[in-house]
């Protein structure tokens, strides 16, 4: 797990990964995306993302926001090796002062997580009032 912090106009350039499944919360920010199967998209505070690796993707992340961005990223190995690139992101999760379950097991049919990886995991989120 990656605890990241990156200043404005700064970023991880274009780079590759294959079989991880890649799950990354925004904590504060924006985080712009851009992948090598099209994806591209500018996520904010509370936002979760996830790629799948798979076979192999490129992807780059900066921050193009005039305020520092603080993102926490995991690292899960796959269930299986192999699997097609995917990618997808969610948001808006009621979060305040409650647990919000993110990310699920893809191979469990009864997880409603809005994020699925092949992997036997469970994240969850929560925002405390002050």
């Amino acid at each position: 797990m990656n605890d990241d912090l990156v200043q404005p106009a700064r970023g991880f350039g274009t780079h590759g990964h294959r079989d991880m499944e890649i799950v990354t919360y925004v904590v504060e920010g924006e985080l712009t995306h851009a992948d090598s199967g099209g994806n591209a998209e500018t996520l904010g505070r509370g936002a979760i993302q996830f790629m799948s690796a798979g076979q192999g993707v490129r992807h780059s992340e900066h921050n193009r926001g005039a305020k520092p961005l603080r993102f926490i990223q995991s690292w899960i190995v796959p269930r299986r090796r192999g699997l097609a690139p995917a990618y997808g992101s969610a948001s808006d999760f009621d979060r305040i002062d409650k647990w919000a379950k993110l990310v699920g097991d893809a191979a469990d049919a009864s997880d409603d997580a809005p994020v699925k990886v092949e992997q036997d995991v469970s994240v969850s989120a929560t925002e405390l009032s002050p």
